[in-house]
């Protein structure tokens, strides 16, 4: 048997029913799921209107047209360092100059270098899982509007820690696009996420996904928009926040007892641990394990290769006896 700690990827005892079980319907208000759509936003502080919304392929996609809009090659655009592996990908096929936001061990927002764009995850950040505190929340979007750069808020993990105000809630100027994924927290098989921008910006980002697939699913639409309806939904999200919590302080006691010698921080939000190991090669190390448990090394999480002391586990797939297995099997191959 294998143990992932890898990807993450969402328990499936926290959507809210199965496939099977949802009522499709062929013919979808649009008008109407707009307003189910509207309600996720606003229950994460943010009052957009429908022109401003944009469903997406996932977060991904999301990430794909902003980058496909705002960002040219020679283009500085700092981003967290280090950040979701998935964005780096995106964002280098621009060939920008990328520029550090280090968030370890925590943010220093205060960019010295003149930059277009900006890549945030401020609540539940990947891979560190810690939040932004609101003061520099607050200046970063001083610091945009002195410096005229636009700020991309992924939110993926949002939804699971709500009680954070989003950057976007809190823009005044337009200075923030925002993007949510609905995988963590539905189904990782339907594709679909929310991206927020201002009426203008969100017209460019309507033509560059139309010229990518022509728009989503009617089926992941309707299975959503059932579930939204039914509340059902929402219930899922309840059972979520109360697993991941769970699973979180069951990972914490795990890397207490079998790898004491790591450095890491009790994650504030998100689904993940980033740890420290000095002296290890955590790509190495992922070849000696991966039959036994798949983890993600921290080089991934890097854009210039740096990190392979570090090591991202993540809680919230795996069932805590998963969890509790797979943190002992690596600790005995370091051994």
């Amino acid at each position: 048997m294998t143990y992932n700690l890898g990807g993450g990827l969402p328990d499936p005892s926290i959507f809210p029913k199965k496939i099977s079980d949802i009522h499709f319907e062929p013919e979808i208000s649009f008008q109407e799921l707009d307003k189910e759509l509207l309600k996720i936003l606003n229950y994460r502080g943010i009052n957009a209107k429908n022109e401003e919304l944009l469903l997406t392929t996932g977060s991904i996609q999301g990430i794909y047209i902003f980058s496909y809009s705002f960002i040219d090659p020679g283009d500085k655009i700092a981003i967290e360092y280090p950040t979701f592996a998935g964005a780096i990908k995106v964002f280098k096929a621009r060939n920008p100059d990328l520029v550090k936001l280090p968030v370890i061990p925590y943010y220093n927002i205060e960019v010295k270098e003149k930059i277009k764009a900006m890549y945030v995850i401020p609540t539940g950040q990947n891979p560190t899982g810690i939040n932004m505190k609101l003061e520099d929340k607050k200046r970063l979007l001083e610091l945009a509007e002195e410096k005229d750069f636009i700020i991309l808020e992924d939110d993926a993990y949002g939804l699971l820690t709500p009680e954070q105000p989003t950057l976007k809630s809190m823009d005044k100027n337009g200075r923030v696009v925002y993007i949510t994924t609905l995988s963590k927290v539905f189904s990782s098989g339907i594709r679909l996420g929310i991206m927020v921008a201002d009426k203008e910006i969100n017209e460019t980002f309507r033509k560059v996904k139309e010229n990518i697939d022509g728009g989503n699913s009617t089926l992941s639409l309707s299975l959503l928009f059932e579930s939204l309806k039914d509340g059902s939904f929402w219930e899922g999200l309840t059972r979520a926040k109360r697993i991941y919590n769970e699973k979180k302080s069951i990972m914490c006691e795990a890397l207490n007892r079998y790898l004491p010698q790591a450095e890491w921080n009790y994650p504030e939000g998100g689904l993940f641990y980033f740890i420290k190991i000095k002296g290890i090669n955590s790509e190495q190390l992922l070849t000696k394990v991966k039959d036994k448990v798949i983890f993600s090394p921290g080089s991934k999480f890097f854009f210039d290769g740096y990190g392979k002391e570090y090591l991202r586990l993540s809680f919230s797939y795996s069932s805590p006896e998963e969890i509790e297995k797979g943190i002992e099997i690596i600790s005995k191959e370091i051994q």
